[in-house]
């Protein structure tokens, strides 16, 4: 089992000060994501928890089990995205390996927006805009961003922008079709919705990171502060 508490915390953290004194109360709580044989376990301060995740904070609290036994399970989500997680609870930081994929940052923005922590959603989607400075994004990971994201969100947004840039700078388009086209009815309809807004203003557009985040400052986020 790892043990969040004993994670060292990091000076360049999200309101250190704040951090410090919610690891104050010893109470701990079990965390247990996945299923089968791939189920990891957590065990993390609660007060940090339920100040940062109004989902913890209403899962330990009132007349539901998790109040009492102090144990979530949260069987379908991705334990590689919950590590980033606890990782930036303790650290403030979101340190991700993509490993020739950004399909965990993709989780990880899903796993923020399910906890109800926008922070953490903002270091996640800071963390897939890195990526696609330097590579496109494939239709594996279109279709991720689709299956985990609900409509009008900021992941879909940025996954149709995407696709919009490289199309008007002739980037990157046989990795999804000359025309950008999916087998994904939400992401066509969203592609040909953007194209239309865009029109002939294409070649006056320029990047806004600041688009795709909820609370962070785009500037700070990308230089790795908070």
């Amino acid at each position: 089992m790892v043990t969040a508490k004993d994670e060292g915390i990091n000076e360049g953290g999200v309101a250190n000060t704040e951090r410090v004194r919610l690891l104050q109360d010893t109470e701990v709580v079990t965390v247990r994501v996945g299923s089968g044989q791939g189920t990891e376990s957590w065990t993390i301060h609660r007060d940090l928890l339920t100040h940062h995740s109004p989902f913890f904070a209403a899962a330990l609290s009132g007349s539901y089990k998790e109040s009492t036994t102090n144990t979530v399970e949260l069987i379908e989500d991705d334990p590689g995205a919950f590590t980033l997680f606890v990782q930036w609870l303790y650290t403030g930081k979101c340190e991700i390996e993509f490993d020739k994929t950004p399909s965990i940052a993709c989780l990880a923005w899903a796993l923020g927006d399910k906890l109800h922590c926008p922070t953490f959603q903002d270091r996640a989607m800071c963390r897939l805009i890195a990526y696609y400075e330097d590579s496109p994004l494939h239709e594996n990971t279109m279709r991720l961003i689709y299956n985990v994201s609900p409509p009008g969100s900021r992941l879909r947004m940025f996954a149709v922008d995407s696709v919009c840039w490289d199309r008007m700078e002739n980037k990157h388009l046989q990795q999804i079709g000359a025309a950008g086209v999916m087998a994904v009815e939400d992401f066509n309809r969203d592609l040909l919705e953007r194209l239309l807004e865009y029109g002939n203003e294409a070649e006056n557009l320029c990047f806004d990171g600041a688009r795709y985040l909820k609370v962070l400052d785009y500037g700070t986020c990308v230089m790795g502060r908070n």
